[in-house]
């Protein structure tokens, strides 16, 4: 009995020794995902800074978009817009008298609405 504790004993601590000197496989499993969670982390940021300058981009060009100052001879089509429209016509006759499409008259329109003018 004593040989098999004496035994048992041995084993014991030869399998600590080498736990302690083996290699440690958790440990470079933990490093790998570490590199992968930094590799991620920045790609999220190259993809953010990116986004970051399409959107300054779109912005910009809105505001490049907005269109030209009225010129006299649009305001002239705009003023002739809202006596055809004081006059009872439709979008769609306004838009054949002054050759401009519906959609344009009727925002013209709504402009003016907002403004006050009519």
């Amino acid at each position: 009995m004593e040989y098999a504790f004496m035994i048992l004993l041995g084993i014991a601590i030869l399998l600590l020794i080498i736990s302690f000197y083996g290699k440690d496989r958790i440990k470079k499993v933990q490093e790998e995902i570490d590199q992968l969670s930094l590799s991620v982390i920045q790609e999220t940021y190259l993809i953010k800074k990116k986004v970051k300058v399409l959107e300054e981009e779109l912005l910009t060009n809105d505001i490049d978009y907005e269109g030209p100052p009225q010129t006299s001879a649009m305001s002239l089509s705009n003023s002739s817009i809202l006596s055809l429209y004081d006059k009872g016509l439709s979008y769609e006759e306004i838009g054949k008298r002054t050759n401009l499409p519906v959609e344009e008259v009727r925002l013209i329109l709504e402009q003016a609405k907002k403004m006050g003018l009519i």
